[in-house]
């Protein structure tokens, strides 16, 4: 073939070209660090580049926001779950010293605020929040567990609780208590004294509600299925207002169903208990609109309906799902981690109306003993002291007080020793939770090690796809200048010799 110096001439400045382009890119590769600057250079490494950016996007996200946001969630949670549970232990520690009365008689008022307090401890740890979000509320994380603070009402409750026959329980108290300032209606006739009647100790069958203080006047409605299935609706008989308040455990009929609102309680009759007693559905819808601070938020644990009180049509139901409530963050790609503990299940009703019923029976009993006082007291008061039957009436009065005081710390004892095994309960079912807690932490741990290991990982991967090696291109591009060079010379001769040249 015969090679004219056209020939020659054209190839020189194709090479030329080529040697021109790789310092080009070679140059640019130095100055930015990366093997392409557009995608058409290499679609392979672009393509990897995208699905490599995206995987180290995520697990960023996953490591830096979504695991560190989790783990400030479980943090918080074992710390309230913490808190409750010493209360707990408080408490117990209460129970076995009030089931031997070790109580000091001057201590015993304080003893009983004390032991309120640790309800208003417990259910306080109900409000906590992780950035704007209450931690126990389950899905409605914008919502309280419980109120925060006394205030006039605005909204109504019509509450539905599910119980069942066994949530019934044989409840001891003493009526006809010793009042000292009746001593004067004693003396001049107004009123009689039948130390036959002073004091006595009824039993009563009582269903507890949830929340005491309930709308007076608003009857609710109970219905329970029988051992047959059968749907059963009991009518309440009778109604106590606060003004009954010494009435409210006394002679209850046979027949008789009695609602107290103050109390939160439904008394039943012999009559009654019997056939209740055995239901396995038991179900009460009563009102409640006064709520006092850290009690409990309705919606939270039961079926009801939310009524604006200024204007009754705005109504909200409330409807508590059976299979919970569990709010999950993305950790990893396609795990995910539950992070929140249903304040349903740490803090209950039950527990909270105990603990006021233990104060109640050490306050019961300081109130007994200062009746004691006070009526020895009045033994020694000139305007008695010189009158015999004056001093008859009080030391019979003192006699039946004495009684009551027996009566009554029997009763603490008998309730305090009681609740010993309900508390521990209690605790069982929140070391439970404190351990599930404690078991989803330590997961956690686990996935941001793998989730870091992945995250370096894929970075060095990216890296690699993307970054050139800066000596292999700085040695690359030295070489390619020498070649780029050495054609421009041998280029540079070719070129300038024509035919003319040799004419």
């Amino acid at each position: 073939m015969r090679i004219t110096n056209q020939m020659i001439s054209n190839n020189s400045l194709r090479n030329l070209q080529a040697s021109t382009g790789k310092i080009n890119t070679l140059t640019e590769q130095l100055t930015t660090g990366k093997k392409i600057q557009r995608a058409s250079e290499d679609p392979v490494i672009a393509i990897r580049a995208l699905k490599l950016r995206t995987t180290v996007s995520q697990l960023t996200q996953y490591k830096n926001k979504n695991i560190e946001d989790a783990a400030s969630w479980l943090d918080l949670t074992e710390s309230s779950i913490s808190n409750i549970e010493k209360r707990v232990e408080d408490i117990i520690t209460y129970c076995t010293q009030g089931s031997t009365d070790s109580f000091s008689t001057k201590d015993r008022n304080a003893i009983a605020d004390t032991i309120r307090s640790y309800k208003d401890l417990i259910y306080s740890e109900g409000g906590a929040s992780y950035a704007g979000r209450f931690i126990f509320s389950g899905y409605k994380t914008e919502t309280n567990l419980v109120f925060t603070k006394t205030e006039a009402p605005l909204y109504r409750y019509e509450i539905t609780q599910k119980l069942s026959g066994a949530d019934i329980s044989a409840k001891k108290t003493v009526v006809n208590s010793v009042n000292p300032s009746d001593v004067d209606a004693y003396l001049d006739g107004t009123k009689s004294y039948d130390s036959d009647a002073y004091p006595q100790e009824e039993t009563v069958y009582r269903l507890r509600l949830a929340y005491d203080n309930l709308t007076a006047g608003a009857t609710p409605a109970i219905s329970y299925k029988d051992k047959t299935g059968n749907t059963i609706n009991l009518n309440v008989t009778t109604v106590m207002t606060t003004a009954q308040e010494a009435e409210y455990y006394k002679n209850v009929g046979d027949d008789e169903v009695r609602y107290i609102p103050a109390t939160g309680e439904i008394l039943f009759g012999s009559n009654v208990n019997m056939d209740v007693k055995e239901a396995v559905e038991l179900s009460v819808t009563y009102k409640k609109e006064e709520f006092r601070e850290n009690d409990l938020r309705p919606e939270h644990y039961f079926d009801c309906v939310q009524t604006l009180k200024s204007d009754p049509t705005k109504q909200i139901d409330f409807v508590v799902p059976d299979e919970g409530q569990k709010i999950e963050y993305e950790v990893n790609f396609n795990q995910k981690l539950v992070v929140n503990t249903e304040g349903r299940d740490l803090i209950k009703h039950d527990m909270g109306r105990t603990i006021e019923e233990l104060a109640q029976h050490v306050s019961d009993v300081a109130n007994v003993e200062e009746t004691i006082q006070n009526l020895k007291a009045m033994l020694d008061d000139p305007k008695y002291s010189n009158n015999e039957d004056a001093i008859t009436q009080i030391q019979y009065m003192l006699e039946d007080a004495n009684t009551e005081l027996t009566m009554k710390t029997s009763q603490m004892q008998k309730f305090f020793e009681r609740n010993i095994s309900v508390f521990q309960s209690f605790q069982t079912d929140i070391s439970a939770l404190e351990s599930d807690s404690g078991s989803r932490v330590s997961n956690l741990d686990l996935i941001r090690t793998r989730v870091s290991e992945q995250l370096i990982n894929f970075t060095d991967v990216m890296s690699s796809n993307e970054e050139i090696d800066v000596e292999s291109a700085a040695v690359d591009y030295s070489a390619s200048n020498v070649v780029y060079n050495a054609a421009l010379m041998t280029t540079g001769g070719v070129i300038q010799k024509t035919l003319l040249d040799f004419l």
